[in-house]
């Protein structure tokens, strides 16, 4: 990938495990510097930490106990980022609450929206959706100041988003990518740019019901990815390859590192929806 990921400083929520850790690391082998946080699982973040160091040394990593729900563990989690680093150059919203607070077995077994209690609601909304306003609303000033940024929110399928018993999970994705076009269209122009990243299907990850690397599970649409496919669309988007990229959506499975970065994206990218009048 571009050298220009090298030295970039990139702050994951939920970067102890799954996705998170995916990119975490991969960005560490790239060269960057890495903060991620989660509101749990502190072990977890832990054994991240501890595996990235052993790839881009000590010095490359900061692990944070920090709840995206919370603006002022956001901004707690920007200040030591900056301390540490002494710089912000991008943001990866992928902390989120997934289906199995509803349901345990939801592959198979998915209650009806009026079944779902409202705590169970709120609280996948608060992280799903105020999470990802309130670590954003931390990071832009940062980003601004340098004149160079990327937001990256971590979003799911548009069949997952439509599909049955897939409330509130699927509306929390919607409300995840029409705050990436509002926020695309604000921050045009400023060097800024804000992006959503998908797998492009259910991923080997604690989201999915079972044991993670239990090859026997599969998901509504069938086998697992492994977490790495976010790695290269995620080093292309942490890149000055992607300067001018904006708005737009990329889904890692149909990135083919057998491409250059630029061709690669070009099939894996497509607009998120927006100056439609219906």
């Amino acid at each position: 990938m571009h050298d220009s990921t090298k030295g970039k400083v990139v702050i994951i929520s939920g970067g102890g495990r799954g996705l998170g850790r995916a990119m975490a690391l991969g960005l560490v082998e790239a060269g960057a510097k890495v903060t991620i946080t989660a509101s749990r699982e502190g072990a977890e973040l832990e054994k991240t930490a501890s595996d990235a160091r052993k790839i881009g040394g000590g010095d490359c990593i900061l692990a944070l106990k920090a709840d995206v729900t919370s603006a002022e563990d956001c901004e707690r989690v920007m200040r030591e980022t900056l301390a540490k680093f002494g710089v912000i150059n991008g943001l990866v919203n992928n902390a989120g609450r997934g289906m199995s607070y509803v349901s345990k077995n939801f592959v198979k077994e998915r209650p009806d929206f009026w079944s779902i209690e409202p705590e169970t609601w709120r609280m996948m909304i608060d992280t799903n959706v105020n999470g990802i306003f309130l670590m954003t609303r931390a990071a832009v000033p940062h980003l601004l100041d340098s004149g160079w940024g990327r937001i990256v929110n971590i979003s799911t399928s548009l069949r997952t988003m439509q599909r049955k018993g897939f409330l509130p999970y699927g509306v929390s994705k919607w409300a995840c990518e029409g705050q990436t076009v509002i926020m695309a269209q604000e921050l045009e122009d400023t060097g800024v740019t804000v992006n959503v990243q998908i797998p492009g299907g259910a991923t080997d990850t604690a989201f999915i019901p079972g044991k993670v690397g239990d090859k026997s599970r599969t998901g509504a649409d069938g086998h697992l990815l492994e977490p790495e496919v976010m790695v290269p669309p995620i080093l292309y988007l942490m890149s000055d390859l992607s300067n001018g990229r904006t708005g737009d959506r990329y889904v890692s499975r149909l990135w083919d590192t057998s491409l250059p970065p630029e061709e690669a994206a070009g099939k894996a990218r497509f607009p998120v929806f927006r100056d439609r009048e219906f």
